[in-house]
């Protein structure tokens, strides 16, 4: 008899735990609360993915594609899971979706609800809904991605533009100390996107340290190299409203110890990573814990990350920290040999 596997979010993680564990002939139901597959990358439109600048829809949609031509896996849309109960070494959980309520037993259950973006409005200094010319790092790939990348206030070109690392993240006063580890590497890939789709405006990158790890370096270089982004190391303390409707960054040049008062006519937030709501709630409806920084905790960092505290629920993904999606589509691959594994040996 197969298997019965619960796979909770339908992001790059959940999708690729859902069909790994399909292609096993394992019966999976796949419970997405948003219209769409896809997660963050579908719902802000991603275009480009880095480090290799490939189209989002090679990934994502490739993704997607092969959950819904799968027959083992059952999909809801616009669906959450409404009660969820131990029973043994099963789990009994009633699924709630526009179509009703359905209680279905599952022999392990895999998270991976994904992350959210830091909201800059928390940080006045950004000055973030106070002036339109002021996006965040979502904005701006929604823009990309629709083809539509003007200025809010008039609807033209902007000249120039400023992205601002590190907003919502290693930051004390906002409540995350912690580094959100793949906005400066988004952020340099934007910019390079931006310089070969609009020559004329120039980009600026303000941020505290570069932290592209790994062969993402290799984007920090041909972002200077060849499409002549200005990185600056500098802290951003204010934006203000500037003449001929520009908003004007105020900060310090920390190289060259010196401030600086630039004016720009787009300013983008690269806003940080935080757990969001929904891990409270599967943290709250499934027994599981929450770490320090609001996040789902790992059983073990090290030995077992895709393990909950919790026997037969596995994680995976941005649910448990910051990661760029190829890390999440990984790790998704290994929850899913873990809940089969558990699901094997209990059946």
């Amino acid at each position: 008899m197969a298997e019965n596997i619960l796979v909770i979010g339908g992001g790059p993680a959940g999708l690729h735990a859902a069909i790994e564990l399909a292609e096993l002939g394992v019966n999976v139901s796949l419970v997405e609360r948003d219209t769409f597959f896809g997660g963050n990358p579908k719902k802000f439109k991603y275009k480009y993915l880095f480090p290799d600048l490939q189209p989002a829809d090679n990934v994502i949609g490739e993704l997607i594609k092969r959950a819904e031509s799968n027959n083992n896996i059952k999909k809801y849309l616009s669906a959450n899971i409404e009660s969820f109960k131990e029973d043994g070494k099963k789990f009994n959980a009633v699924i709630k979706s526009s179509a009703g309520s359905e209680t279905k037993t599952f022999d392990s259950v895999i998270v991976a609800t994904g992350f959210e973006h830091f909201d800059p409005a928390k940080d006045s200094k950004y000055s973030y809904q106070l002036f339109d010319d002021v996006i965040d790092i979502k904005d701006l790939e929604r823009m990309m991605g629709e083809g539509n990348f003007t200025r809010p206030s008039n609807g033209k070109p902007p000249k120039n533009v400023a992205i601002i690392l590190c907003v919502g993240s290693r930051d004390r006063h906002v409540g995350n100390q912690y580094c959100s580890r793949v906005c400066c590497t988004v952020s340099v890939k934007q910019a390079i996107e931006l310089r070969e789709h609009f020559p004329e405006t120039e980009v600026y990158i303000f941020y505290m340290d570069i932290r592209t790890y790994g062969f993402y370096e290799d984007l920090y270089w041909k972002a200077m190299e060849e499409h002549d982004v200005q990185i600056v190391k500098g802290r951003v303390a204010e934006i203000t409203s500037g003449p001929d409707n520009t908003v004007i960054c105020k900060g310090e040049d920390t190289l060259l110890r010196g401030p600086f008062e630039i004016p720009f006519d787009m300013v983008v937030l690269a806003s940080g990573m935080e757990g969001g709501p929904q891990s409270p709630e599967m943290a709250d409806k499934l027994g599981i814990e929450l770490d320090e920084h609001g996040f789902l905790k790992q059983a073990n960092i090290t030995l077992s990350p895709f393990k909950s505290n919790k026997d037969g629920i596995f994680l995976a993904g941005a649910c448990t920290g910051p990661k760029a999606i190829a890390d999440a589509i990984v790790e998704g691959g290994a929850a899913a040999m873990n809940a089969y594994i558990y699901a094997k040996k209990n059946s």
